[in-house]
């Protein structure tokens, strides 16, 4: 279908294709890719990036070095700060190269960390995370909650920012918090942990953000009573 859609509004050689190597989109045609072996007779590389081989090539054989694909492009983890070829990032659409702004080691390593949290529930922290567009907000927890707000910026097109976040106590478990919250506010779920911004979230968030965690506990109550009655209620019919 698309094909078709296309060759209605364009024509075949105006197309568009990514490059292989920058991943930049450029017209399917001759002026932009040189000629190869891909099912259109075309490079899957654009022509900047084939001159860029052709210099490449040349340097290396100049200086005795073994030219190597692998070694054309790389970039800087922002976790590690470390200089890394491209194999040593994960895929990802959402970024300019296809690639995480962390390597593939420190991905692990905190998502090892993230792992542990089931049996050490000290010091977690129970936060919320608002998307900017529809300005509803997750509930959630976490070690480390700026961690797990990269890994929901990769998968959104929606900027994301943490509105609020505390660490649980030794006597608390940050996923009862939580499971108690989304409770309290399930009728304003929409899905995966996201509500909507109603008031009293609002006003609970604006006293867990000013330390005020026991105005927070007193908001909660009215809420929560309620929420009993109405099951109470219900059951009764």
């Amino acid at each position: 279908m698309r094909s078709v859609f296309q060759e209605e509004l364009f024509g075949p050689d105006q197309y568009t294709r990514l490059c292989s190597f920058c991943r930049g989109e450029f017209p399917r045609s001759a002026e932009f890719f040189p000629e190869g072996h891909c099912n259109d007779g075309m490079a899957s590389f654009c022509r900047k990036c084939a001159h860029l081989k052709v210099q490449l090539k040349s340097s290396a054989k100049n200086i005795g070095t073994k030219f190597s694909q692998v070694n054309l492009l790389d970039k800087v983890c922002k976790e590690c700060n470390e200089r890394k070829s491209l194999r040593e990032f994960y895929m990802s659409s959402h970024s300019k190269d296809g690639k995480t702004s962390s390597c593939k080691n420190c991905m692990d390593e905190n998502y090892h960390l993230k792992q542990k949290r089931i049996n050490h529930s000290e010091g977690e922290s129970v936060y919320f995370i608002q998307d900017s567009r529809n300005k509803r907000v997750k509930i959630s927890s976490g070690i480390n909650p700026h961690f797990d707000l990269d890994n929901l910026q990769q998968g959104s097109s929606e900027t994301l920012h943490i509105l609020a976040s505390f660490k649980t106590s030794h006597y608390e478990s940050a996923d009862k918090i939580v499971c108690t919250l989304q409770s309290l506010f399930q009728t304003h779920h929409i899905e995966n942990g996201w509500f909507e911004m109603v008031p009293s979230l609002a006003q609970y968030i604006y006293l867990i953000k000013n330390g005020d965690s026991e105005k927070a506990k007193i908001l909660l109550s009215p809420i929560e009573n309620s929420r009993n009655y109405s099951l109470s209620k219900t059951t009764s019919k």
